[in-house]
């Protein structure tokens, strides 16, 4: 009987580790009503930023990802310069995605950022002493104790959103038929701040099967 019980346990703290390390997803999405066609032979990445190491980073790291999954997937930079969309109208983006066979394509961009105090508490803590008393060695408690701080915080908020190009394109026509939602707080870097949106993009992507391989 114990030795079943200790496998039921060990079975439950499975399930249990298993629920709570699933893959690092957006914070909320949207879907259109009615959407069905989901695979895709072509979808550029297209990262909204007058920076070019940002649009480096997040196309690339997008479009690796998109690729370990079997989708074909190709960055967006190429076909849309930094600083090209002022010039850019919507026959002009039309030309492009037939000329580059796109059926796809996914932009991502910043739309919020905010700055903030968050308090983080001190610590106490006990450290054990010894000292004689007489002819026995009794134990007492040294406490230290470190103040609580207000640490800055940073929060980007991100939206990718997809855009179903297939068949027949004229001005005014509905293409976008999901939208993503993420926040990253304190980024240590650029690099590690693409790394992370990328990651739970496709991730999510993958996973509601909003995009397969064609």
């Amino acid at each position: 009987m114990n030795t079943l019980k200790h496998y039921l346990f060990l079975s439950l703290i499975s399930v249990f580790f298993l629920l709570g390390c699933g893959p690092a997803k957006m914070s909320s999405t949207w879907t259109k009503d009615g959407y069905k066609d989901r695979a895709y032979g072509k979808v550029a990445v297209v990262g909204m930023s007058k920076d070019l190491e940002s649009r480096n980073l997040f196309e690339g790291g997008a479009v690796a990802l998109l690729k370990e999954n079997g989708i074909n997937a190709v960055e967006g930079i190429s076909m849309f310069p930094p600083g090209s969309g002022k010039n850019l109208k919507a026959k002009d983006y039309i030309r492009i995605i037939k000329e580059n066979e796109l059926d796809g394509v996914i932009t991502m961009a910043l739309i919020d950022s905010k700055e903030s105090e968050r308090y983080q508490p001190g610590e106490t803590v006990y450290v054990p002493s010894y000292y004689r008393v007489g002819r026995y060695i009794a134990r007492g408690y040294n406490v230290y104790s470190t103040p609580g701080y207000y640490q800055p915080t940073k929060t980007y908020l991100i939206e990718a959103v997809l855009y179903d190009v297939k068949g027949e394109l004229s001005e005014g026509k509905e293409t976008m038929v999901w939208t993503g939602q993420s926040s990253l707080m304190n980024p240590s870097s650029l690099e590690s701040a693409s790394k992370s949106f990328t990651k739970r993009l496709v991730n999510q992507l993958i996973a509601d099967n909003i995009v397969s391989a064609k």
